[in-house]
């Protein structure tokens, strides 16, 4: 493998040498975002953007890498590359985050470890939107500590991509765009599998994208369709008693959005997204405990958008169904649903909420000003309402201000309500939880730099946990009374070259700082999310031009993790210890705007772990080719 990287890493420099390409513009302007039901032009609240730059050098295949670039964002990954991984905002749990494509809600209902079995691969995607703070007054359940918006591109260039690597690594991938009238495609498939770092992380993926965008009579109509395989050795991932377990899961998804401008502007979204998963203990003798879960989600977002003197007017409102069959999860069926001639479908469970949502937006020279509220009508935990205003003020064209103060809710998800297995015991009895956001930051855009800070507190009640008592033996999901949750942001983006007159070869340095602090601790119990999350985060990231057309792309980030676990093999309490972790790519433009590259993640093989007794990967090389036709 070292002789294969080290003749792909040659004949990438020797190309690069003999064309010359123009040398990668720095910008550090500022990303307009939407970030309110009205989706206007204009960002008040604290919106973080990974753009489409970052995304093409990033030292990353994956969006969960990915998203590890934005602040204060955990990524957990139980399997590497993408094939399960749980996204946390600010210290909350993975959970309490609102995932989303093109503004359509992906959360899966069983359990937030499935919402990033998403159809889509980096490829595709043009930016992605990070919003921090509770959220629940826009986006509705699940926005409880921020939203992560994934935005496709409308016309992606034809290529072919192909790369290989250690443990056997090997991906590949076709993009195709074409037009038919007034009909944009666009048509990806993806696929990539692995050996695994160690045995028992095996995986097969396969990504199938399909978006079409058109206007007709004034109206733009985005329709969205993909589909997902996976198939992975789970290593001890939902528990080290029995290591040797295997996991398959298969994501359905379809959307169409509809938005007719105007003084009066309609916005109206509809989805569907279905889940397959399939969960064995023993790999190598499935019949004895087998686990089959389908879910199926079905929501219509719709919106009236008044354009006024001073901003717009908005009343909204979602409707969304979500049911679960499983052998496991539910309630008792009539009868049986069979799956295959061997396995069936004995219980079930489903539930519809309504969301109604009014909003305010004003500008008034310097100050801007967001005001709503969310009302949730659920037949099982009651009619509640759910407020929040943004405010921001421009005290110069360099110098923002901004506050927020906002309530946001989640409601619990099936596996919480009602798994049950030798290990684990569900809770029917579990309220939502909520939470109070305040948040107060400042920007400032130099000439040179990008700069925020940011302090933000969340005050929650009956969170939703899973915790083993002392002297138990059983994981089991409760409502802790009151948790409150402090910490403080810096994100800098500096032009080095501008701010110090130079010529360096390293022209771009965005640091990232976060610190979150929580006023309650496992006293008694072992907390296996809501107390265990990032103490601090410290990450670098900096581009080097080597040449007009050979970059180099670096990040180097410093974990340190509150909480800890119980060492299975020890049966000691183990705290997670602070690591860090070193990654770089290089590439090259050649041809065509076609890259060859090599990208090398943890690159000083460093032990650590993002979950108790599952050790992630070392040093792991890739080298590729993207080409573009």
């Amino acid at each position: 493998m070292k002789k294969i990287i080290l003749i792909t890493l040659t004949i990438a420099l020797a190309i690069c040498n003999l064309k010359a390409q123009n040398s990668i513009e720095k910008n550090l302007d500022e990303v307009i975002v939407s970030a309110n039901r009205a989706q206007t032009e204009g960002n008040i609240t604290n919106v973080q953007i990974i753009s489409l730059e970052e995304i093409e050098n990033a030292p990353v295949q994956t969006i969960e890498d990915l998203l590890e670039y934005a602040m204060n964002v955990d990524v957990r990954q139980r399997g590497g590359q993408g094939v399960q991984a749980d996204i946390s905002i600010r210290g909350g749990t993975f959970e309490q985050v609102l995932v989303m494509l093109n503004g359509i809600k992906l959360n899966d209902p069983q359990t937030g470890h499935h919402t990033m079995d998403l159809p889509v691969s980096l490829e595709q995607i043009e930016r992605i939107e990070i919003i921090t703070g509770g959220a629940s007054r826009i986006f509705g359940n699940y926005a409880y500590t921020g939203a992560i918006n994934i935005i496709t591109k409308s016309e992606m260039a034809n290529s072919v991509s192909i790369s290989g690597g250690e443990n056997a690594f090997k991906s590949g991938g076709i993009n195709y765009h074409t037009s038919t009238g007034n009909l944009k495609h666009n048509i990806s498939v993806n696929q990539k599998e692995s050996d695994g770092y160690i045995e028992g992380m095996d995986y097969k993926i396969k990504n199938y994208y399909y978006q079409a965008k058109t206007n007709i009579d004034g109206i733009n109509a985005l329709f969205n369709a993909g589909y997902t395989n996976k198939e992975f050795g789970a290593f001890s991932f939902y528990t080290p008693k029995y290591p040797n377990q295997f996991e398959k899961t298969q994501t359905t998804f379809a959307s169409l959005q509809l938005r007719k401008e105007g003084k009066i502007t309609l916005d109206n979204k509809i989805s569907w997204r279905k889940h397959n998963d399939e969960f064995i203990l023993f790999r190598e003798n499935p019949s004895w405990y087998h686990n089959f879960h389908e879910t199926n989600v079905f929501s219509m977002d719709m919106n009236v958008i008044q354009k006024t003197k001073t901003g717009t007017n908005v009343i909204g409102m979602e409707m969304r169904a979500d049911n679960i069959i499983s052998n496991v999860l539910g309630n008792d069926l009539e009868s049986p649903i069979e799956i295959d001639t061997n396995n069936f479908y004995y219980k079930g469970a489903s539930r519809t909420t309504t969301n109604l949502f009014i909003e305010k937006n004003i500008n008034l020279n310097n100050l801007a000003i967001s005001a709503g509220i969310m009302m949730n009508i659920n037949s099982e935990y009651g009619n509640e309402y759910f407020p929040g205003i943004d405010m921001a003020y421009n005290f110069s064209n360099n110098i923002k201000l901004f506050t927020s103060y906002n309530k946001s809710m989640r409601t619990p998800n099936y596996t919480e309500l009602y798994y049950l297995s030798p290990t684990n015991q569900g809770n029917i009895n579990l309220k939502s939880e909520h939470s109070t956001n305040q948040e107060l930051g400042l920007k400032w855009n130099g000439n040179s730099h990008k700069t925020t800070f940011t302090y933000y507190k969340r005050e929650g009640e009956n969170m939703i946990d899973w915790v083993l008592i002392n002297g138990d033996s059983i994981w089991r999901t409760q409502n802790l009374s009151k948790l409150t949750t402090t910490g403080y942001e810096l994100n800098s983006k500096i032009d080095i070259n501008k701010m110090f007159n130079t010529n360096l070869p390293i022209s771009t340095l965005n640091i990232n700082y976060a610190v979150n602090e929580s006023d309650t601790t496992s006293e008694g119990f072992q907390s296996a999310y809501v107390l265990d999350h990032l103490k601090s985060n410290l990450s670098f990231t900096a581009s080097q031009n080597i040449s007009k057309n050979i970059r180099i792309d670096w990040r180097a980030s410093r974990q340190d993790r509150k909480g800890g676990y119980i060492d299975f093999e020890s049966g000691k309490d183990v705290e997670y210890l602070p690591f860090w972790l070193i990654s770089t790519r290089l590439s090259c433009k050649v041809f065509n705007n076609s890259t060859i590259f090599l990208e090398i993640n943890n690159l000083f093989d460093n032990e650590y772990v993002d979950f108790g007794n599952i050790p992630q990967p070392g040093r792991w090389m890739r080298a590729g080719v993207k080409i573009t036709i």
